[in-house]
């Protein structure tokens, strides 16, 4: 009897919330295959099966949190087994975790060229691949097509991590191999809580794990961060009529052009010239991590909260390209199939409430952790301001609010830093010549 063990999907994670179960108890499952959803750090994850087998007992049902290094399920590896654990016979143990056995020979994936197919994994070393990486990785590597045998480990013990799949696609982005599709876990339902019996009747429910992890994560930026808002505003005359004309481009390619990519751009542009803005803060170590990537975070509303995942390497892609990706990982989000490795190593964040306030507005944007800077823009109005002689005149305005950690960065840096995204918004055609 195999007892399946919580493992660790994200980066220090607690606990997890069970989405779903993708089998009852007695249905027979596949190694490698979807047994469950979890939520967590902000994402759903797929957690295969470790084994194949018979689903023998659930501990943890969906709707419920479960903890890591704790059993979420028992799996009886035979027929019989199943059958006798069913009748109380026999006792599930917790499986041994196998240490990795040390490389005996590395393989360079710069100077090593992998085969363009290689065969499909053996049952004997399929048990292998579960000591090279944790199941998050394992499922990550098949959507890629890598075969993990051929990925050297950076992480603890030698373990792969997602940094090491994507090394490995970059060194050869040909390889393949053949994956088995998994089907994706069928919701289940959730019972509504039940409402209190009192004069002033309240309902009492649990708190999502996705609500939970969002408000330690800013509680944890508020009580650490010594955060300063800068709020000032730009007229985007130019802007509004660059992108009126782009998006008739847009549309005839089959997508919509809004103004945040024009905003990731922007921030790219900043970051080249202030990059005290692209670093990190580790005051443990006493340590300042500087970026040299810029992955621009995108904060995108959905119905189970905030998420902000990233677009990657932002300085290497096009406004048009930047547009689309917007859109993709925007729905991704929004019906829950956003990944871990969509989300963190950002360089900085954009929010934009333009599109819900019903007037511009300043505000105070929380920093999203370890990032040490957040630009928050509001809705584009109509305000009268003078020109050179003095005169009103209308013009297309828009608020902007920016925060940054006072702990990294002086407010004549930011300022400085604010008056070039200004220029960029002001003046697009600078934006597509610098950013």
């Amino acid at each position: 009897m195999y007892q399946y063990i919580l493992p660790d999907s994200g980066e220090g994670t607690h606990e997890s919330a069970i989405m779903s179960w993708a089998a009852k108890v007695g249905d027979r499952i596949e190694e490698d295959k979807t047994l469950l959803e979890i939520e967590s750090d902000k994402a759903v994850v797929e957690l295969p099966s470790p084994v194949t087998g018979y689903l023998a007992k659930i501990y943890v049902e969906a709707g419920d949190t479960a903890v890591v290094g704790k059993p979420i399920a028992d799996i009886a590896l035979t027929e019989e087994e199943l059958k006798n654990y069913l009748a109380g016979g026999e006792t599930a143990t917790p499986a041994p975790v196998p240490t990795p056995e040390p490389v005996k020979e590395e393989v360079s994936v710069s100077s090593a060229k992998a085969p363009s197919i290689a065969p499909a994994a053996t049952s004997e070393n399929s048990s292998d691949i579960r000591t090279l990486a944790v199941p998050r990785v394992r499922h990550y590597a098949r959507e890629k097509g890598v075969d993990l045998h051929l990925v050297t480990g950076t992480g603890n013990h030698g373990k792969i991590t997602i940094e090491d799949v994507d090394q490995f696609l970059s060194a050869d982005p040909t390889t393949q191999i053949i994956v088995t599709e998994t089907k994706s876990a069928t919701s289940e339902p959730v019972a509504s809580p039940a409402p209190t019996n009192e004069e002033f009747p309240e309902i009492i429910e649990k708190m999502p794990a996705m609500r939970k992890t969002i408000a330690q994560a800013m509680a944890r930026s508020s009580s650490e961060v010594a955060q300063v808002t800068v709020f000032d505003q730009v007229e985007v005359d130019a802007w509004v009529a660059h992108r009126k004309r782009m998006n008739e481009i847009a549309k005839a390619k089959g997508f919509k052009l809004t103004y945040t990519p024009y905003m990731v751009k922007a921030l790219v542009g900043m970051l080249k010239q202030f990059p005290d803005l692209n670093v990190s803060l580790d005051m443990e170590k006493g340590e300042i991590i500087r970026h040299q990537y810029y992955n621009i975070g995108v904060a995108t509303d959905t119905p189970k909260g905030l998420m902000v995942p990233m677009i990657r390497n932002a300085e290497r892609k096009s406004l048009f390209d930047i547009a689309q990706e917007i859109t993709e990982i925007a729905e991704k989000a929004r019906e829950g199939k956003i990944a871990p490795s969509d989300m963190g190593k950002g360089s900085i964040t954009v929010t934009n409430v333009g599109a819900a306030a019903t007037s511009g507005v300043w505000s105070t944007p929380i920093i999203n952790l370890p990032e040490v800077a957040i630009l928050n823009v509001g809705r584009i109005d109509k305000v009268f301001m003078p020109d050179e002689e003095g005169n009103p005149v209308l013009k297309n305005v828009m608020k902007i609010s920016f925060a940054f950690d006072h702990r990294v960065v002086d407010g004549v840096y930011v300022q400085k830093a604010i008056n070039l995204l200004k220029s960029y918004f002001n003046n697009p055609d600078l934006l597509l010549a610098e950013g």
